[in-house]
């Protein structure tokens, strides 16, 4: 195989990833008439048409669904045979572009990355904090820390830290509202929720000892991003059900009430660390990993420093 026949399978393979001309242009850093040029000189000495095209668009050609698969394996081969030569290396070294989960980021990890750094100098951490599902190929990540529930196909996810939650209050809302005894009395209250526009968080679980519920709850307050949520319930606007990584002092200097404690509030929502699938695990990868698998621990320390406060 030439070398230019490579790199146009290279490029046919990051434009069917990508989704069209511009984001596989961005990616690849060429212009998006250079990756038509490449294109059109692949179809030419392959003899077939690998998609059709329309004004803004394109679709796969079943040549091209077959092609496609035979350049998968070159791509792979290509970034395993890189990140075995990376690894080479005795010293963690290179970029690491991270896409990570907003509020969690910028609460738990953003605070650690200069610890990363000092256990791996010669690393280059490039962050992204969005809470969008992510395209790891278009956006140009290596790793991505989030808790979309739904991974896609092709890539690998281990579980960093499982979320636990609590429902609260803040002292002020309570003056003025007798606090729920049941999880079924908080159809009578303001609730705050999160929702955004690929999730919505209005039914709230709960569980105690074999029982278990799920309570649809209503407010007047619904925001896209988890801490105004745990800000408006400080502020006294409601009755919030709340993640256990939003929290550090605030039911210490009274902010919350805890309500409800004997019932588990027990919404499922583990982190994940996602990467591409292949066949070798480049080393920088799997080293942020088990820094960040470290620096949470099996029991996340943000519930150990809360359990001398509530029951969770």
């Amino acid at each position: 195989m030439s070398p230019e026949r490579a790199g146009q399978m290279v490029i046919f393979h990051s434009l069917v990833k990508a989704g069209n001309f511009t984001a596989a242009g961005k990616q690849l850093g060429v212009s998006t008439s250079h990756i038509s040029k490449q294109l059109g000189a692949l179809e030419t000495a392959l003899n077939v048409k690998l998609v059709q095209r329309t004004t803004r668009s394109f679709t796969l050609t079943e040549a091209g669904e077959t092609y496609l698969h035979y350049c998968d394996h070159v791509v792979k081969a290509m970034q395993d045979g890189e990140a075995i030569m990376e690894d080479t290396r005795d010293e963690i070294s290179g970029v690491l572009r991270l896409g990570i989960s907003q509020s969690f980021g910028t609460m738990h990890l953003i605070p650690a990355i200069e610890q990363l750094q000092r256990h791996y100098p010669k690393l280059r951490v490039e962050i992204s904090l969005f809470d969008h599902k992510a395209d790891m190929i278009e956006d140009g990540l290596d790793l991505w820390i989030t808790n979309y529930e739904h991974i896609p196909d092709g890539y690998v996810a281990q579980r960093l830290a499982e979320t636990r939650f609590v429902v609260a209050a803040s002292p002020e809302y309570l003056m003025h509202h007798p606090a729920p005894l049941h999880p079924k009395e908080l159809t009578n209250h303001n609730c705050l929720t999160y929702q955004s526009r690929q999730r919505n968080y209005q039914s709230w679980s709960f569980k105690q000892h074999d029982k278990q519920l799920k309570i649809d709850v209503e407010g007047n307050y619904r925001v896209d991003l988890a801490e105004a949520v745990r800000d408006a319930a400080i502020a006294g606007w409601g009755i919030a059900y709340l993640a256990t990584y939003l929290l550090t002092d605030e039911f210490k200097t009274n902010k919350l009430i805890q309500l409800l404690p004997e019932w588990q509030a027990n919404q499922a929502m583990p982190f994940y660390a996602v990467y591409p699938s292949r066949a070798h695990l480049p080393k920088k990868i799997s080293a942020v990993i088990g820094f960040f698998k470290d620096y949470i621990g099996d029991t996340p320390y943000w519930d150990i420093e809360l359990r001398q406060h509530i029951a969770i």
